[in-house]
């Protein structure tokens, strides 16, 4: 497991203030959170010379680009709604891979609760929309990353990825979104072991919905299974982030030092 966090944090900064910034707490990954109006650049109006400066600024200072998290959404019950956020994916792959990130964020939630019907017939267009980027995924080296949002239970996502069958489709787990509903950290890891590939990570007081015992569970059942990805810090406009950063290191090394 490696420690980074996301430009959320620190929507004001510019990519090289972002660096320095990870290099001063020693995180060594930086998401960046496109659509937000944030200063770091990495946009899909960024030009290819943009992008690949970015990619050679981070790797020349030992940094990962970890994810870019976007807004691209997969939840309307209407092929039709689902057509241009596809389009819009698939550029998000390209930026991903000419930054190498390796990972994108993306939403199929929320999901209709009390109508299974609906539900299913959501979920089933969702896989349908990411069984379509498949290979466009693979062909540009990027996993394309549902993430356990709003009321998207472990067992939802994992239909969405049985269903899709694609390849390059995987989860991003955060887990204060599932405990808020029920679903226990053990739970929801039952469903999505080995299907993880990126983690967003909050502490109280940033987050209630999350105890100690929850973040200290997630850390040893991904170290338990070797997990090498990112726990990355998402705080989003926090009014302190320099104090957001040192107290989610701290915790994180505690938690590791825990888990073994």
């Amino acid at each position: 497991m490696k420690p980074g966090f996301m430009s959320s944090v620190y929507p004001k900064q510019t990519l090289g203030q972002l660096i320095e910034t990870a290099k001063q707490y020693g995180y060594q990954g930086i998401e960046f959170r496109v659509e937000w109006d944030h200063r770091h650049g990495i946009e899909l109006d960024a030009s290819a010379a943009q992008l690949d400066a970015a990619r050679r600024a981070l790797a020349d200072n030992g940094l990962a680009a970890s994810c870019i998290a976007t807004s691209v959404r997969f939840n309307s019950p209407d092929r039709a709604e689902h057509l241009p956020q596809r389009e819009t994916l698939r550029r998000y792959i390209a930026l991903a891979s000419a930054v190498g990130a390796p990972y994108l964020r993306t939403f199929s939630d929320s999901l209709p609760e009390e109508d299974a019907g609906a539900r299913e017939q959501v979920m089933r267009l969702a896989a349908e929309s990411y069984a379509s980027v498949d290979d466009w995924a693979g062909e540009h080296g990027v996993e394309v990353l549902v993430e356990t949002h709003t009321n998207m239970r472990a067992h939802w996502a994992m239909q969405i990825l049985d269903q899709a069958n694609a390849e390059h489709l995987q989860v991003l787990w955060h887990i204060s979104h599932h405990l808020r509903r029920g679903q226990s950290v053990e739970e929801a890891y039952r469903y999505l072991q080995g299907h993880v590939r990126h983690v967003h990570f909050a502490v109280r007081p940033y987050d209630e919905n999350v105890s100690d015992a929850d973040n200290q569970r997630m850390f040893e059942l991904l170290s338990a299974n070797a997990f090498a990805g990112f726990i990355s810090v998402e705080i989003i406009n926090p009014e302190d982030p320099d104090a957001v950063l040192d107290l989610h290191m701290r915790r994180y090394q505690a938690y590791m030092g825990a888990a073994g």
